[in-house]
């Protein structure tokens, strides 16, 4: 693979970053994608939901071959590092190379999904290269919950075969994954104004990885808003009278918190204990999680008086502690898979408003039953704490298939190609095959990619070697349908 060749793709995928792309703030994006299908000649359409349809005929030799649909997503997650100034909705991602490994500067690379555009972008726009009559499906908001996936209408796609490139280890074919579902919490707070005589700190929960909560979900990474809640509850222990207020922490569902905030508040003479209180917590906690977490970190600051006031005495440990149970991490291992997360939660978001603090959580499971019932525990923790609870965002699991001629397909392409055998795997990341398999019967489908390691974090980095090699083998399995 040449080096002329990888750069190609990377340069599109410079150029689609260019774009802003956060989720549910698209328009930008979806106007770029419609116009750069439509400035090189191919039939284009769009739906409600904001999906991208680009039609390409078939090559010389390949007219009878079935449609093969090469599906992506046009959003991102956009993290950034607390240092670093970005607008996600204007500024563009800034990428570097990094040896062997692309990066993005303070943010995340947003690899997942534009090298899926990128692949077939620079395919279609290739001359020499041989493919059967395609249809690139670009996706919305998948981020959030597979949003556009979900609303895709009969008859948008003609397809017969599909090939996902949104999965991140190069060599594993995918062929099943997860199902999803959030779940948010509302506990009622009343507020109270900041006692005289007391000091009011922010204390802060940092220097997490945070990741994928699906990928990622496995490998014991911390969760902030896990950490920020202990800490509360462990300090409010060791020193009586501690006030404390707003509570925030988290991202999206799909990200592991990397970073969570707390208003708190003491008499005047414990700030010195409260320091020491943060401290302990802190030793003991670096401890627990120093082999995956170096960068852990906890500070106390002062910040103005908040203007809602505190947590009324009343709610505040009754909050905390319902917030204390929320669960976090693998629930269930696969019975059929060896190694593959089977059921989990991510406790994603953490907000305090006025009358209110709101959670959103996401659990994942590939067995809908089980997720279901992990679901209820979170409806009856609301309940028990005098809260509600709202359900939103599903989305079905993609299981796998007996038989699949694609997966036959590119295990002997690939083979041929680089004398091993891939993987074959079933992930506990969400995918968007789940909901189109839901709504067009019997695709035949297979998801891989180049390697991606964290993504949703500031430290998403893509391998460019595995690009070049995804690259061949993508091409060498569309060649393979000539007759």
């Amino acid at each position: 693979m040449s080096e002329k060749a990888i750069n190609r793709v990377l340069e599109i995928m410079d150029d689609i970053n260019t774009i802003p792309r956060q989720s549910y703030h698209l328009e930008k994006i979806h106007s770029w994608l419609m116009d750069w299908g439509r400035s090189h000649g191919f039939d284009v359409k769009t739906d409600e939901a904001l999906n991208i349809l680009i039609t390409v005929p078939a090559t010389p030799g390949y007219e009878n071959a079935p449609i093969v649909v090469l599906q992506g997503h046009m959003d991102m997650v956009c993290e950034k590092r607390p240092d670093v100034e970005h607008d996600f909705q204007n500024d563009p991602i800034i990428s570097w190379r990094d040896g062997e490994w692309l990066r993005a500067k303070g943010t995340s690379l947003g690899a997942d999904n534009a090298i899926a555009l990128a692949l077939s972008f620079e395919l279609v726009t290739d001359s020499d290269a041989g493919h059967p009559p395609l249809e690139i499906l670009i996706t919305s908001d998948e981020e959030p919950g597979l949003i556009g996936a979900q609303n895709l209408q009969p008859g948008f796609l003609k397809g017969s075969v599909l090939m996902n490139l949104d999965s991140e280890d190069e060599g594993v074919f995918t062929i099943g994954c997860a199902g999803g579902m959030d779940t948010n919490i509302f506990l009622p707070i009343g507020r109270e104004a900041v006692p005289a005589g007391y000091e009011v700190r922010e204390l802060v929960i940092g220097g997490l990885e945070g990741g994928h909560s699906g990928v990622d979900i496995h490998i014991g990474k911390a969760n902030a808003n896990v950490l920020l809640v202990r800490a509360v509850r462990e300090i409010a222990d060791a020193i009586p009278g501690l006030r404390f207020g707003d509570l925030h922490g988290g991202t999206a569902h799909n990200a592991i918190p990397r970073e969570a905030r707390a208003t708190v508040a003491v008499p005047f003479d414990r700030l010195g204990d409260l320091k020491k209180a943060l401290e302990t917590f802190a030793a003991t906690v670096k401890v627990e999680i120093e082999a995956i977490e170096k960068n852990f970190e906890t500070t106390l600051a002062p910040v103005e008086l908040p203007p809602m006031g505190l947590f009324a005495i009343a709610d505040a440990l009754r909050v905390i502690d319902a917030l204390r149970l929320i669960p976090h991490g693998v629930k269930a291992m696969s019975t059929e898979f060896e190694g593959v997360v089977d059921t989990s939660m991510n406790f994603a978001v953490l907000r305090s408003e006025e009358r209110q603090v709101k959670v959103l959580t996401n659990r994942r499971s590939a067995v809908m039953s089980r997720g279901t019932d992990f679901s209820e525990t979170m409806f009856g923790l609301a309940r028990l704490y005098g809260g509600t609870y709202k359900t939103g965002n599903y989305y079905p699991p993609w299981e796998p298939r007996s038989s699949s001629e694609v997966l036959e397909r590119g295990k002997r392409i690939w083979k041929e190609l680089f004398g091993s055998d891939p993987e074959v795997e079933v992930t506990h990341a969400g995918l968007e095959c789940g909901a189109i398999g839901s709504r067009f019967p019997g695709m035949d489908m297979i998801s891989f990619g180049p390697t991606i390691l964290q993504p949703h974090s500031p430290d998403e980095r893509m391998h460019i070697p595995s690009v070049g090699r995804v690259r061949t083998f993508f091409r060498e399995l569309l060649k393979s349908y000539k007759e």
